[in-house]
């Protein structure tokens, strides 16, 4: 599978992609890694909130194998091109809905997410719901970026906001932009869900300044270094940390880098 201009340009209008059968060849061991990380971490999901484990796909080998996955690099080569870094990754059981929110507010630099679902959704039973075009950071904002507070500006419940609506089988693969407002509806209590967060690599200031601010109010998911040890086995994986490493050093020097 290969991705080119009009994928991009989708992408950089609508901000979010959806690539159907991604990694439906990796759904084995990808769902038998998923609970392990759970297990190792002495996490139970409850099924009363969402339950979340921070880094992820660093945690075992044959999920951090998804970030040198064929289809993987040549969606982030299309979408942020050469030496994207990597930022992070979650995983999730969901319960109940996530309102209407962005995941960030980036002016500088690219910040995706690359998104998961491992068990059929659609716009019943949690799939991803997102705002085409709400991503572009306009003055005045535009106001479906206040999506969160509909009832009170529109009379109109969360899960009524206009929206796509990203049903999804399991091997598929969404990605979008961090500035995207998306929210889900609806579903089971134990929803699978796993993230990869990546950043264009930086080439300004005003981009190392924007993924030092993205780093440093997320200290807590940087604490942890046997996750480096997992990425950095691949040396096609350890490209992806180089800028961030560079980051955390000047961050938190008192870490040790190695």
């Amino acid at each position: 599978m290969r991705f080119g201009e009009q994928d991009r340009n989708f992408f950089e209008t609508f901000g979010f992609l959806k690539v159907p059968g991604a990694i439906k060849n990796e759904l084995g061991t990808v769902n038998n890694e998923f609970p392990q990380v759970f297990i190792d971490r002495d996490v139970v999901h409850r099924g009363t909130e969402r339950t979340m484990v921070l880094g992820f796909i660093a945690r075992r080998e044959g999920l951090s194998r998804l970030l040198e996955h064929p289809v993987v690099e040549d969606l982030l080569e299309c979408l942020l091109g050469p030496g994207a870094n990597y930022i992070g990754s979650d995983g999730n059981y969901y319960t109940g809905d996530t309102k209407w929110h962005a995941d960030g507010y980036h002016k500088n630099g690219l910040f995706i997410k690359v998104a998961f679902y491992l068990d059929p959704v659609d716009g019943e039973s949690g799939a991803l719901r997102v705002i085409p075009g709400s991503h572009r950071l306009t003055h005045p904002e535009w106001a479906a970026r206040r999506a969160a507070a509909s009832e009170e500006l529109w009379n109109v419940p969360g899960d009524l906001v206009p929206a796509t609506v990203l049903s999804s089988e399991p091997g598929d693969l969404l990605v979008f932009n961090h500035n995207l407002m998306h929210s889900s509806w609806g579903g089971s209590d134990k929803r699978r869900m796993f993230t990869i967060n990546l950043c264009k690599h930086c080439t300004s200031p005003e981009e190392f300044d924007e993924l030092k601010k993205y780093l440093a109010d997320r200290e807590r998911d940087w604490e942890d270094l046997t996750e480096f040890d997992v990425i950095r086995a691949s040396p096609n994986r350890a490209r992806r940390l180089d800028q961030v490493l560079d980051v955390r050093a000047l961050l938190w020097p008192e870490l040790n880098r190695a």
